[in-house]
């Protein structure tokens, strides 16, 4: 055991003052980020208050001048950033690495996110702060030089990690998502220095930023585990539009993302006109990360009709443009509007049935059943629910492979790759 732990930690000091340093300055730059992104969704909702028609106007413009800035200038900035992280783990090459991950390119993530946000974008921002952190611990990594490829990998997953944990207050949730995904091919190599760096960002950021739970306090809800058989057709419901969501992304963004700028910007300016017309329908509901939605409905207030389908469509649209943007929110809040449109049809109590529903979703889109499961409970502080929330994320996810062979993250990072190692032939 001994032996097991001290190959676990490196023996060099610098790289725990490096590992220190880059946890400060990346829950600084996320906080500062998600006041930043708030303040665009703040400032589209003004715009469009009295006139939503300016939509039309105003989302295909941003969306096309977002995708031409990412395609013609940064390449590699635009989605939800958690490709990039899982490309930049695969791959051993130095300056691949570099092109997608380094401060630069999280501030030019910082600046794209915002400016698609006040378009009208239907996005979140966990993604994208798990790029960021993920960007600010490899750029820290490399300017001390370190050569261990495993080192390398888990700078990268601490940050990908840290950026989850700053953005939904969920540690948890961000070091599982760290395992799972981002460096799921570390596995043992540097687990318990993933896992102790995960707790020194969360007891700095809650130090530095005292945070409340990210969506609501439901510590006081149990389920009767007699009733949880109701909740199947429900789960089942919530994994087949989530694989279908991760199977549209994949065949859509494959189709167009090696294509000429000109055919880009006009499927781009097609998607985005859908997105406009979606806020437009919705009275703006369906723009932004759903939040706001999710809270409404978690408190027992009502939404637009038909919010979980006009969301589905406007997540899809905006993720498979590439615009700088994540979907963690946006799929929590489609699963709690499907577990909304249910609840006179089961006898488990209506929070309990979004919150399963959020997670059988999510679960479904990203095929990462732990990082879900324990991002919803720690976001509604709901852990009396785990047991039934643990296996609502596996089957929900095993549903979702059988309609979607390859998970999102995994299929858009090998694209990633590609399009990295044809740049550096053609160079």
């Amino acid at each position: 055991m001994k032996k097991y732990i001290s190959h676990q930690f490196p023996r060099e000091l610098k790289i725990y003052i490096t590992l220190l340093v880059a946890s400060i300055a990346t829950i600084i730059i996320i906080l500062y980020f998600l006041q930043i992104a708030e303040y665009a969704h703040f400032i589209f909702q003004k715009i469009v208050k009295d006139n939503t028609y300016l939509n039309l106007l105003i989302t295909p413009l941003i969306f096309i001048t977002v995708i031409y800035i990412d395609r013609k200038y940064c390449h590699f900035v635009g989605g939800s950033g958690v490709p990039q992280l899982v490309a930049a783990n695969d791959s051993r090459n130095k300056k691949i690495r570099l092109q997608l991950l380094s401060i630069p390119i999280a501030l030019i993530k910082i600046l794209l996110v915002s400016v698609a946000t006040i378009g009208g974008a239907s996005i979140s921002f966990g993604g994208p702060s798990a790029h960021i952190g993920g960007s600010i611990f490899y750029h820290f990594a490399h300017l001390i030089k370190i050569k261990r490829k495993f080192l390398i990998h888990s700078f990268i997953a601490i940050g990908g990690s840290a950026g989850l944990i700053i953005a939904f207050n969920a540690p948890i949730a961000g070091f599982l998502f760290a395992y799972e995904e981002i460096g799921r091919k570390l596995k043992k190599q540097m687990l318990l220095l993933i896992a102790f760096f995960s707790v020194i960002v969360y007891l700095i950021s809650s130090f530095y930023y005292q945070q409340q739970v990210y969506l609501a306090n439901l510590a006081h809800l149990s389920i009767d585990l007699s009733l949880a058989y109701q909740l199947i057709p429900l789960i089942i419901l919530c994994a087949v539009f989530g694989g279908l969501f991760a199977k549209s992304a994949i065949f859509l963004i494959n189709q167009f993302a090696l294509r000429e700028l000109k055919k880009v910007l006009f499927f781009v300016f097609g998607l985005a006109l859908i997105v406009a017309l979606l806020n437009i329908l919705t009275n703006g509901q369906t723009a932004g990360s759903g939040y706001d939605q999710t809270q409404q409905l978690l408190s027992g207030q009502t939404v637009t009709p038909y919010f979980a389908l006009a969301k589905f469509l406007a997540s899809l649209a905006s993720f498979v443009t590439t615009v700088a943007g994540g979907i963690f929110m946006t799929s929590i809040s489609i699963g709690a509007a499907i577990g909304a449109e249910i609840i006179n049809f089961i006898e488990v109590k209506p929070q309990i049935v979004m919150i399963i529903a959020s997670i059988a979703y999510l679960s479904a889109v990203i095929r990462a059943p732990l990082s879900s499961t324990f991002l919803v409970l720690e976001m509604t502080s709901s852990f009396n629910l785990l047991f039934v929330a643990i296996i609502a994320g596996y089957i929900s996810s095993f549903i979702s492979k059988a309609i979607c062979r390859q998970a999102l993250y995994e299929s858009l990072a090998d694209s990633y790759l590609s399009i990295s190692h044809n740049t550096f032939k053609k160079v």
